[in-house]
């Protein structure tokens, strides 16, 4: 526990629900079990009324601030941000945090929230989240922005090689001056007779015949997931074994198209839309097979974690961070991203060995202790800690300090 409780801010642009928001309630959550007086602000909107609730029994006290990316449109050039500096300005001066963690989805948003930070130099860290290779190039007035908005007692963040990679490439720095914390699972699965309780159950639930093999995929509805990808081999996949289903859990904007996709190739009675769910561990133990499409990746993806972490068989696509985590053929079978034939071969493969695949899904559990929840959460706490020191002893005292840590 800390002598003094350190006051921790963490601002999200979210209007949704999702992995961003899932990982910001674990790490907030986190810190308020380490003694931290942990804030978090983000717009209120009906997108993030659960996140509220969870975050509210966690001990996190939340604030509305709408920074969301499409307020602003309108004003003429960088005038569109000064709605969400001016609002972020005030918050940062009424709370008066000790240290501030900025979580972007994607690099080219918050960009206001950074520079408020920047300009009352606040402590602050900033996780980068979802970079694609394909992200828009910055104008060399914004990487100059960066620059210096970084060298205002910021510290950044990626969360896996290829992430560090593509930010550094994106904004001309040296890898060397970010680093790399890996998203962590929490959970442990249970026993087999348990396991084989959850199965009846959610077979039952979803009205589904007791024999049926149930193929999962966790993720928003939309492009970065890769589902169109997927839904053209479903007949193929359907034809060969007529007892698999899929459960596809999370929501987004992709899924009216998704549900014409599914009518449009006959497969609407296979696939289960479960929308955003709160029980994914039950989920996964009751599945037989995780398959995960995505199409990039900001790491490895807090879905795939907790697949290992639940034993679960996996195949997925080579995307982004994800070959760092999963061995093809010893931890899972992956096939290239963006490729529905590829997709189709390893998910027939898989459903045919089973034996191999459970042999699998045992190495990929191992592997996920190298991807804890606890050791996520002490290395931000680590950060953190070092990053808040800067505003008492001095920035080049706590520079040292976060080179010193192996993380």
């Amino acid at each position: 526990m800390q002598s003094k409780k350190i006051k921790l801010l963490m601002i999200i642009p979210s209007t949704l629900r999702g992995g961003v928001e899932e990982y910001n309630l674990t790490v907030a959550s986190g810190a308020v079990r380490y003694g931290w007086d942990v804030h978090a602000a983000f717009p209120d909107v009906d997108g993030t009324q659960s996140l509220i609730r969870d975050l509210n029994k966690t001990g996190v006290n939340y604030h509305p601030l709408n920074i969301a990316e499409q307020e602003g449109i309108g004003l003429p050039g960088p005038a569109r941000h000064l709605p969400r500096l001016i609002r972020t300005l005030s918050l940062l001066q009424q709370l008066k945090p000790d240290v501030v963690q900025i979580t972007l989805p994607q690099p080219h948003v918050c960009m206001p929230s950074i520079l408020a930070c920047s300009l009352l130099q606040i402590p602050t860290v900033v996780r980068f989240g979802l970079v694609s290779s394909d992200c828009r190039s910055f104008s060399a007035g914004r990487i100059k922005l960066y620059s210096w908005c970084r060298s205002r007692c910021q510290q950044w963040i990626a969360i896996s090689q290829n992430n560090r990679h593509l930010i550094c490439d994106l904004l001309q720095i040296p890898e060397k001056d970010i680093i790399c914390i890996y998203n962590g699972a929490k959970g442990k699965a249970q026993p087999n007779q348990n396991r084989d309780t959850l199965r009846q159950q959610v077979r039952h639930e979803l009205k589904l015949p007791p024999e049926c093999q149930l193929a999962i995929t966790v993720g928003r509805l939309n492009y970065q997931k890769g589902y169109i990808d997927l839904i053209p081999v479903l007949p193929d996949l359907i034809k060969d074994f007529p007892y698999l289903r899929f459960i596809w859990v999370g929501d987004g904007d992709q899924r009216h198209e998704i549900e014409q996709q599914l009518k449009q190739h006959n497969v609407e009675e296979y696939v289960h839309l479960l929308g955003y769910r709160a029980d994914v561990p039950r989920l996964l133990q009751a599945s037989d097979l995780f398959v995960f499409p995505t199409r990039f990746e900001g790491g490895q993806s807090f879905a795939l974690a907790e697949a290992m972490v639940y034993c679960v068989p996996i195949v997925s696509s080579d995307a982004s961070g994800i070959p760092e985590v999963i061995q093809h053929q010893f931890h899972g079978l992956l096939f290239r991203t963006g490729n529905s034939q590829d997709a189709l071969e390893a998910i027939r493969w898989a459903i045919h060995h089973p034996e191999r695949m459970q042999e699998m899904s045992q190495q990929a559990q191992i592997r996920a202790n190298d991807f804890t929840e606890d050791k996520m959460i002490h290395d931000y706490i680590k950060v953190w800690q070092a990053m808040s020191n800067r505003r008492y002893f001095g920035t080049q005292a706590a520079t040292a300090h976060l080179k010193a840590e192996e993380l």
